[in-house]
């Protein structure tokens, strides 16, 4: 008996040499592989845009290592929030993952305010209406897009990323802000330096995926249903991935009637998917808490957008490049 005791200690002890070996050539395997890239992702650069009435659009800028190959990804927060809650962890994380990332503090939202000077009234009449929006601060959420998209079409012509795989992660009151701006990229029409449409420069078609988190069917001036009903088309191809509180009944409702109208076209099963996570956190409150939320996102977008077809081209009209 004291022998088979003896035996059976030994075994349990050469099996956890054993498992410590492994652990520490894991390890060992990882940090090397680490060490491999000394030089790592570009630090973030904090960029402020001047917009509509000169209104300032405070971005934070991942630029990828990748350049030319990165795809995109824009970051709009939610409900009085700022990009400080993608700046904390997930921008970084998308940014280790290959992809180019502009997280956006909204108007009127984080370091997106107007200066005193400019605002108008006294500082307490400023200090008590900054954050209140109104219809014309929401449209005019959707003209500063257009301004975050001119950034991005001076980075790809700088081949440090390609704009033509360009995906926007939203959350509740920046959907609809979201959707309307995929709606206008979409609508506009090409350069005429091409005698066949198919050979013409496009002036938009970027956005080609798009992550709605906690989704709000309308906000003051703009409703989420006219770019739903035109987005969903098959003839623009935009993959969704709507996201939703398992524990909220609201959340769960709205998300599921906009996944509902989304879905609501042939073959929307190959690109139309929605989610829900546990508990009763909404919006961005569900990042950092151990959901998987994170995880399913960069899992949509790795394939949804970063194994997409579409090497880097050269967007400027033709006729207005120079000779090569």
């Amino acid at each position: 008996m004291k022998y088979l005791l003896l035996c059976m200690k030994q075994r349990q002890l050469a099996r956890s040499v054993f498992t410590f070996m492994s652990m520490t050539l894991l390890a060992t395997s990882v940090l090397f592989a680490q060490s491999k890239d000394t030089k790592g992702p570009p630090k973030p650069q904090e960029i402020t845009l001047s917009s509509l009435g000169g209104w300032p659009i405070s971005i934070t800028y991942y630029e990828s290592s990748n350049a030319a190959d990165s795809p995109v990804v824009v970051l709009l927060h939610g409900k009085a929030g700022s990009k400080r809650v993608w700046d904390q962890k997930f921008a970084p994380t998308l940014q280790q993952n290959g992809f180019a990332v502009v997280s956006v503090d909204l108007r009127k939202h984080g370091k997106s305010q107007a200066a005193a000077a400019t605002a108008g009234g006294s500082k307490n009449q400023k200090s008590r209406s900054k954050n209140r929006l109104s219809s014309l601060d929401y449209k005019a959420m959707v003209v500063d897009m257009e301004t975050i998209w001119k950034f991005l079409f001076k980075e790809h012509q700088a081949k440090h990323l390609n704009m033509q795989k360009t995906a926007i992660v939203a959350s509740d009151i920046s959907v609809p802000v979201a959707l309307n701006y995929a709606l206008i990229d979409w609508s506009k029409l090409p350069y005429d330096d091409a005698p066949v449409l198919a050979a013409k420069t496009p002036k938009g078609q970027t956005i080609r995926a798009m992550v709605l988190i906690s989704p709000e069917s309308s906000v003051p001036g703009l409703s989420s249903t006219r770019p739903t009903v035109q987005l969903k088309s098959p003839l623009f191809g935009i993959s969704f991935f709507v996201c939703s509180a398992q524990g909220d009944s609201l959340d769960r409702g709205t998300s599921k009637k906009l996944f509902t109208q989304l879905s609501s076209v042939p073959n929307s099963e190959q690109r139309m998917f929605s989610k829900e996570f546990p508990g009763k956190l909404r919006g961005t409150d569900m990042l950092g808490r151990r959901l998987g939320i994170e995880l399913e996102i960069i899992k949509f977008l790795d394939v949804f957008l970063k194994k997409l077809p579409g090497d880097w081209a050269d967007r400027r009209n033709r006729l207005d490049r120079d000779d090569e």
